[in-house]
């Protein structure tokens, strides 16, 4: 298991660094339209930048949870919003990129629910990633790598990148993604099955997760086949094909995201 490999690195010969904090923002608008959640998160990053976040005017545009935080700054974030999306009549989700150390890139989303003004009540990112990231470093510090160490660096590369990076990838190899579809649709024959990458029982999806350096694929009841790149027990990011269009619902629990990426299919995280 990828988890397992993780464990071991780091046991042996890699320093953990430490966990990387995430960090959460709200607003507010009349306009009950996506540009208007919109708006608001742009008014929540200027804040963020200038190191307002507990000013009585930043306070104003959050709700729940974000009320409870007690920092300044959500960090380097981008200046608005790449993606909004309107998830039901009152409530929505954007995603900024936040900017770390070793040049990495990490999705940050903000949930919007709307009773009069957008303010923001939650976010999320991929947990637990410092873990993985102190692994990728360690690995990618070596002067030689094994063939297993070269697939697990590269698993460890796109379990941390940003989701424009995945949704590129996903394009250069969504062939293999759909073979890899067909194998676990033909096994489950109707039911409910699970694969790793070390499997015996399905050596044909079991390779062919190695071969794409993926760490896990399921098909469900209601027929959608979930391939895990990877992540930190239930922290995990991955791809999605739903033959009857049916991805899961995006909010603060569980599934923080889901964004469609080509016909029946979708990248995912959850937490």
């Amino acid at each position: 298991m990828i988890l397992n490999r993780i464990l071991s690195l780091l046991l042996s010969n890699i320093l953990i660094c430490g966990l990387v904090p995430f960090q959460a923002v709200s607003a507010k608008a009349d306009d009950a339209s996506i540009e208007g959640a919109r708006a608001v998160l742009i008014q929540l990053a200027e804040l963020s930048k200038k190191q307002a976040m507990q000013t009585e005017a930043a306070q104003k545009l959050l709700t729940g949870e974000m009320l409870e935080l007690k920092m300044s700054s959500f960090g380097a974030l981008t200046d608005a919003p790449d993606k909004v999306l309107l998830l039901e009549k009152k409530s929505a989700v954007g995603r900024f990129q936040r900017f770390g150390e070793n040049n990495q890139v990490t999705d940050v989303y903000f949930y919007l629910q709307n009773d009069g003004h957008w303010k923001v009540n939650a976010v999320r990112v991929l947990a637990l990633t410092g873990i993985i990231e102190g692994a990728y470093l360690g690995l990618k510090a070596k002067p030689n790598l094994t063939e297993a160490e070269r697939s697990l660096l590269e698993n460890f590369r796109l379990t941390l990148a940003p989701d424009k990076e995945l949704k590129s990838w996903f394009a250069g190899n969504s062939k293999a993604l759909e073979n890899l579809c067909r194998l676990m649709l033909a096994k489950s024959n109707g039911d409910a099955i699970y694969v790793n990458s070390d499997d015996k029982n399905f050596p044909a999806a079991a390779e062919s997760l190695r071969k794409l350096n993926m760490s896990t694929a399921s098909v469900a009841d209601n027929g959608n086949v979930e391939i895990v790149i990877g992540g930190v027990t239930d922290n995990t990011v991955g791809f999605l094909y739903s033959p009857s269009k049916n991805p899961p619902r995006i909010g603060p629990s569980l599934y923080i995201w889901v964004e469609e990426v080509a016909a029946n299919w979708y990248l995912f995280r959850t937490t």
